[in-house]
């Protein structure tokens, strides 16, 4: 009795320091120190307009098929000789060989985890969570789901993990997502869509997988006396649905809503990807207000969600159905434009780079959507339309945030915003 009075006691003052203290979050990309145009490091993080840096991405021993051959061959030599369901660090080159630099913290190791030590001794406020899966790497988690011991063994070793290296402040789940609809479970794929069954059962799994992470992150603060979050990242529409919140939200501190790419490349639809606001004028009704008050209204607790704000945009050429002025309903195009920030992944433009290189001069009009509180830009000669994310719509997300009692906001991810202009945004407009 006593040992669930205290974990009542952990869990209702997380509860109160959540709602206390506005969360001004961003996911840190592991990659993107090898982008030859813009890289990013630990270094250009601006540590002191953030209460929390989640570290994308961490995984866990299981099945990665879908996963690039390269993170594919990284998975099978961090997991050689380990358990299913144990807990990894996937790129170990980025994470702890790397030298970006001196650092005066003493640990043994290099990489971002150093300079992330480092950044934590500097600013010891700032919360940074390793976050588990992202969209290439969840699909061990629809295994271990399966298997309540694998559960049990990814409890106990995420948070031997995060005892080794131990600038980390909790862990951050980012399984997509529990039900399907991930990478390796679309259910428009007869293929992979997954049973009735197994949407239950994965439902079940989920509140048990966070219970378990809690009791072990109880047993490690009862140890060093620290506190340790545990988030996770929540998707919007069906995927939040499938997920028993008034079960699984008491073991939660944050959950990061994930209110964008409504819209992209990947279909003709055209139209705002990360709008604030649904409109007579939004295809399919969507909006940010819309998808979280569906999951206030499936018990996820209002004042521990986070808003998501993208510092990216997604584009489309061969744009029909538009003038220039406002996004309609029926907007279509031929498909995503073949070009991008990354000619690797085309239709995906980051901020900055929108900033520099997609003005006036090079036939772009920028255009906003008051209603929606939605920035685009339109090209009419080459008929492409990009959706995107600026300081007018974060700061309205920001101050909706606020408005309707809710954590905070955070962002996928810094890297798209080298300068720090959209994190200045975010972080005054949250602690005015």
């Amino acid at each position: 009795m006593r040992k669930l009075m205290l974990a009542s006691a952990i869990l209702a003052s997380t509860a109160v320091h959540a709602a206390d203290t506005p969360v001004v979050g961003g996911y840190f990309a592991d990659w993107q120190y090898t982008n030859e145009a813009n890289p990013y490091v630990v270094s250009d993080i601006p540590a002191d307009k953030l209460t929390h840096v989640i570290y994308a991405f961490l995984s866990l021993c299981g099945p990665h098929t879908g996963a690039s051959e390269t993170v594919q061959a990284q998975v099978a030599a961090a997991c050689e000789g380990k358990a299913p369901g144990t807990a990894i660090v996937v790129d170990t080159n980025s994470a702890l060989e790397v030298d970006f630099g001196e650092v005066e913290v003493d640990v043994p190791y290099q990489g971002h985890f150093a300079q992330l030590a480092q950044l934590k001794a500097d600013h010891p406020d700032l919360v940074i969570l390793p976050s588990f899966g992202g969209w290439t790497m969840s699909e061990p988690f629809h295994e271990m789901a399966k298997h309540p011991e694998q559960m049990d063994h990814f409890a106990k070793t995420a948070a031997e993990l995060i005892t080794q290296y131990d600038f980390f402040g909790g862990i951050d789940l980012d399984w997509e997502y529990p039900g399907g609809g991930g990478l390796t479970t679309s259910p428009w794929n007869e293929a992979t869509k997954l049973s009735d069954e197994q949407i239950a059962a994965e439902r079940d799994a989920f509140t048990y997988l966070v219970k378990a992470i809690r009791a072990e992150l109880d047993r490690l603060e009862s140890q060093t006396g620290r506190d340790y979050e545990l988030s996770t990242a929540v998707g919007v529409g069906f995927k939040a649905q499938n997920i028993d919140w008034v079960s699984a939200s008491p073991y939660l501190t944050n959950m990061f809503a994930m209110t964008y790419d409504y819209l992209g490349g990947w279909g003709s639809q055209t139209g705002h990807h990360a709008n604030l606001h649904a409109t007579e004028r939004s295809v399919w009704g969507m909006g940010s207000d819309v998808f979280i008050q569906q999951m206030i209204d499936a018990g996820l607790p209002k004042e521990k969600l986070v808003l998501g704000a993208a510092f990216y945009g997604r584009g489309w050429e061969g744009t029909s159905n538009f003038d220039g002025q406002l996004p309609l309903a029926d907007m279509v195009s031929t498909g995503g434009t073949s070009f991008g920030t990354n000619p690797s992944e085309p239709a995906y433009f980051m901020f900055w780079d929108l900033v520099r290189n997609y003005t006036e001069e090079q036939g772009y009009q920028y255009g906003y959507d008051e209603e929606s509180q939605a920035p685009f830009l339109w090209n009419a000669d080459k008929q492409v339309f990009i959706t995107f994310e600026d300081e007018r719509s974060v700061e309205a997300k920001v101050e909706w945030a606020k408005e309707k009692g809710l954590a905070g906001v955070f962002t996928w991810e810094l890297s798209g915003d080298p300068e720090g202009e959209l994190v200045e945004v975010m972080f005054e407009t949250a602690m005015e």
